[in-house]
C-alpha cells in the first residue's frame, strides 16, 4: 500500500504547477527536488483555480521511512508551506 504525502505550496508556484502561469525558480526548484526524491507531485484537486484548494499536492512513496525522508526534505524550501502524511480516509 502507498503511503501519501501532502504538500501544500505557496500561490505563485501552484499557479505554475497547475500550468495557469510561466515557471518561476521556485517552481522549478521544487520539480528539481521532487525529481530527486523520486516523487511526482500531482495536484490533489486537479484544474482548480479556488486558491485555497490549488496549492495542495500529493506524492506517493512506499512506505513511512520513505514519507518521512521527502517531508523533511521538502520541508526546507521556501516555496513549501506544510509537508506532512495524508491521515487515513478511514478511522482503524
Amino acid at each position: 500500500m502507498k503511503i501519501q504525502v501532502i504538500v501544500q505550496v505557496s500561490a505563485d508556484v501552484a499557479r505554475t504547477l497547475q500550468q495557469r502561469g510561466a515557471p518561476t525558480a521556485e517552481s522549478q526548484e521544487l520539480l528539481k527536488i521532487a525529481e530527486e526524491l523520486g516523487v511526482l507531485l500531482e495536484p490533489v484537486h486537479p484544474g482548480v483555480e479556488d486558491p485555497l484548494l490549488a496549492p495542495y499536492f500529493m506524492a506517493e512513496v512506499p512506505d513511512s521511512t520513505t514519507a518521512e525522508w521527502v517531508i523533511t526534505h521538502l520541508r526546507k524550501f521556501k516555496a513549501i508551506e506544510a509537508a506532512y502524511l495524508k491521515p487515513p480516509d478511514e478511522l482503524p
